[in-house]
């Protein structure tokens, strides 16, 4: 890693850099001597010099003739400039989060239905990682054959302690088949925030081809399937939401544990 490739990770632009790279191999120098080193503008040799005393990595004084005259501080101030950046960050982040409910309440305001779509076995997990962010319980329809392949086997348990860590509950409409009842009895997750009860396929005909999960959270209905090839969809949609909750209700009030 060359030195301008260095001041870049440490925040600065390329212009920033070579004025300041300039300024380390000069020494204290004039607007003129630093921007004809650095091959900038002396315009934009001002601005930059500017920017960098902001920064506290170029100090300021007078020379002879009353010359301005510039000088780089010791390159370990930049260790201090990208602290300053990181606790600016850091707090920047806190405000965020802190405000983002005021966001959403907008975003609700002026909602529209809309369709997401990722394929393949990471672009599934995206979409699941989203429901652990869910203020509302989660009310499922499972096949759970598609989850018992070794790439979501391990993932799922994890993201199933992940949800109780976060004590999102869910309401769990399952599929019964062997492979299912086989998972149940070895799931080494958590059942702590989940509540399960059992669908026959003939109760639903056309689940057992379905091979995936149904959600039911907030606003949005999250569609995965599992085969052939793994793919999901969310759909943000109150309406549909709301559709799809009560359909869940009817069919959970209307079986046994």
């Amino acid at each position: 890693m060359n030195n301008e490739q260095l001041l870049n990770k440490a925040g600065l632009d390329e212009t920033e850099s070579k004025v300041y790279l300039a300024l380390l191999q000069l020494g204290p120098a004039t607007v003129s001597e630093i921007t004809q080193k650095a091959e900038v503008t002396r315009t934009l040799g001002y601005h930059v010099l500017n920017k960098l005393g902001i920064y506290g990595l170029v100090d300021q004084t007078s020379g002879h003739g009353q010359k301005v005259v510039y000088s780089a501080e010791h390159p370990q101030r930049l260790v201090q400039f990208v602290k300053n950046k990181k606790n600016k960050w850091e707090r920047n982040l806190k405000e965020i989060e802190q405000n983002l409910p005021d966001l959403v309440l907008l975003f609700k305001i002026a909602e529209k239905p809309t369709i997401r779509y990722q394929q393949g076995v990471e672009g599934l997990k995206n979409i699941y990682e989203e429901t652990l962010a869910s203020t509302t319980e989660i009310l499922s329809i499972l096949d759970v054959e598609g989850w018992a392949k070794p790439e979501f086997k391990n993932w799922g348990e994890n993201y199933n302690f992940e949800r109780s860590k976060r004590k999102i509950h869910e309401k769990v409409l399952l599929l019964a088949t062997e492979v299912a009842r086989d998972w149940m009895k070895n799931f080494k997750g958590s059942f702590k925030y989940t509540e399960y009860r059992w669908i026959n396929k003939e109760e639903l005909p056309g689940i057992e081809d379905f091979g995936g999960e149904i959600n039911i959270y907030e606003n949005k209905v999250v569609m995965a399937l599992l085969k052939p090839v793994p793919m999901g969809v969310i759909i943000e949609s109150r309406a549909l939401a709301n559709l799809l909750r009560g359909l869940h209700s009817l069919a959970w009030n209307a079986k046994k544990s």
